[in-house]
């Protein structure tokens, strides 16, 4: 059977989704709300209202209600946030949600949302967080204030009333990373445009340019792997491809491509897109690609691709092998830089003895294995 949220794409984005929807069993209805989707399905069940089990309309449409809700009250913290930026002069670019949710979604309550991102020039950072300190918000983590020195955001701020995050960032990357080491993601060769329609200031807020936010949601994507609502940047670089109202820049997304960290990632995005039918890589694409294909290989590919099939667009199942961190260590793996032959040969034996990783002893991630266990235990 088709995983769930792939099924759920096809059904609410592809113009021909060809056969009959098959019916979404409990476990995939539950993964679809789990990651945020519920206002997607709601638009589908008035089409095809025999999708869900009987009885499960009233939670599908408490989630698509709720989102709406919970997205209003974000965009008026965003505006809020905006003016007050405008008043000390600082220019803002939106990022993740709070950009692509107006820009890309047929509606915006439809692209969950955790927290308002934000890019700030370093030099305005210090001026834009005293606005939010004057908001009521408070700088918050379970991490220490040293784990955020050369991070891309400063500590998070958290409004106890509002119940709203934000992260201010002042780089795409940490400059230490490969990612940060992409050219179109340093400071200085950012591609940004004004973002119509969002704040009361002309030409203090801007976005990503449509191909540098589609470079930028596939990295980040695939550098920071998350499962519950991991398959959300998807569903962006789905929408991204198919509705960019002026064309995509490809000699531009290409030329970034020469970096084989953007190549290998964008690969698999693609070639995963294409796959199931949802969108298809052109020739000059897949030629200019050709160093992240090669990096990744074929067997690698379908390896990365029944990750996401099995852990992202469905409910994944428990086992020995499919802990948070055993997922996270083969994804690392085989989309690490090297030949894919030897990144196959290294699989098995990290997973008989999985590579320590930094903190991972740590109290606060501990406390958290704990209480995703007891999630777990109590479904």
């Amino acid at each position: 059977m088709t995983a769930a949220i792939v099924q759920l794409t096809r059904l609410v984005f592809d113009e021909t989704p060809g056969a009959a929807p098959v019916p979404f069993d409990r476990d995939g209805l539950t993964w679809i709300l789990d990651c945020g989707l519920g206002p997607l399905l709601w638009h589908l069940l008035e089409r095809h209202p025999g999708l869900i089990p009987p009885g499960y309309a009233d939670y599908v449409k408490a989630a698509n209600l709720s989102a709406y809700v919970l997205s209003s009250e974000t965009f008026d913290h965003l505006d809020e946030i905006l003016d007050r930026a405008a008043n000390v002069a600082c220019q803002i670019t939106l990022l993740k949600g709070v950009s692509v949710a107006q820009q890309w979604y047929p509606a915006r309550h439809w692209r969950p949302m955790r927290d308002i991102d934000v890019l700030v020039n370093p030099r305005d950072q210090s001026r834009f967080e005293q606005q939010l300190v004057g908001l009521g918000y408070r700088q918050t983590s379970n991490y220490p204030p040293e784990f955020y020195l050369g991070h891309q955001h400063s500590m998070p701020f958290f409004h106890p009333t509002k119940k709203c995050w934000v992260e201010v960032h002042t780089a795409l990357f940490p400059a230490d990373t490969p990612a940060g080491q992409i050219n179109v993601f340093k400071p200085s060769f950012l591609r940004r445009v004004p973002a119509q329609g969002v704040g009361h200031t002309a030409g203090k807020v801007w976005r990503l340019s449509d191909e540098l936010q589609l470079i930028y949601a596939v990295v980040h994507w695939a550098t920071q792997l998350r499962l519950v609502g991991g398959f959300v940047p998807v569903l962006d670089s789905l929408l991204i491809l198919k509705n960019s109202r002026n064309g995509l820049d490809w000699d531009w997304i290409l030329k970034a491509c020469r970096n084989d960290t953007a190549a290998r990632h964008l690969w698999l995005m693609f070639s995963y897109l294409a796959t199931h039918g949802l969108y298809d890589i052109p020739s000059d694409v897949q030629r200019g690609l050709e160093n992240g294909r090669r990096v990744i290989g074929s067997l690698g590919q379908r390896l990365l691709h029944r990750i996401i099939d099995q852990h992202m667009a469905a409910r994944p199942r428990e086992s020995l092998f499919n802990s948070d961190a055993m997922i996270s260590m083969r994804w690392n793996t085989l989309l690490s830089d090297g030949a894919p032959m030897l990144k196959l040969v290294q699989l098995p034996w990290r997973i008989i003895f999985p590579p320590r990783e930094k903190g991972r002893y740590r109290l606060a991630r501990q406390w958290q294995r704990l209480k995703n266990a007891l999630t777990r235990a109590l479904r």
